[in-house]
This record gives C-alpha cells, structure tokens and sequence, in this order.
C-alpha cells in the first residue's frame, strides 16, 4: 500500500546546502535507501519519499549531529494512518500519530 513521508529541514537557512551535501553522502551509502525528490523553499528545505521499507531515519539523525542549527521534521502517512517526529542534533525531540496541528 502507500507509504509516503515529508522531511522538512528548518532553521539556519544558511546551512541548507551543506546539510543538503551531508544527507546525499550519507544517502548514497545507505544500501536501503529509496529514491527521493528535494524541493526548496525560503527557510524550509523538503524532501518527499514514496517509500517501500521505511523512512530513512539514519540518515537525517546522522545528519543533524554535524548541523545543530536545523530541525528535520518528518511527516509520513501509510495505509491512512499518519504520524510524525522531529530530530534536532542527532535526537528524537518529538513523536505524534494521528492528525497533527497545522505548523
């Protein structure tokens, strides 16, 4: 069935294209990675998955280790049940299922 998930990355827009470098990296060696598209925004960048395994936690939690500054917020939805969490310096700082208030 349908798995979908939204990484939203917000915070210091400065550091969008090294984080953006840092999650490719990490990406490329992830041998279940899935393929993703990037959509960029003023302050917000956006990764959006149709995934088959899973969202690919490691790699953003990897990633805000080295980019302290950011929030990655990730929304997914699979089978019609919906959830989230967000990751701030390599933790879990939050974790909702269900509908969430708008942002």
């Amino acid at each position: 069935m349908a798995f979908t998930a939204i990484v939203r990355v917000t915070g210091a827009a400065g550091r969008f294209e090294d984080f953006r470098e840092r999650v490719r990296w990490l990406m490329v060696r992830d041998i279940d990675a899935e393929p993703y598209t990037e959509h960029h925004r003023p302050g917000e960048l956006e990764y959006r998955f149709e995934l088959a395994r899973g969202i690919p936690f490691p790699a953003f939690v990897e990633a805000t280790r080295d980019f302290e500054e950011l929030r990655v917020e990730v929304e997914w939805e699979h089978d019609g049940a919906r959830g989230g969490a967000a990751i701030e310096a390599g933790r879990l700082v939050d974790k909702w299922t269900g509908e969430r208030e708008p942002r």
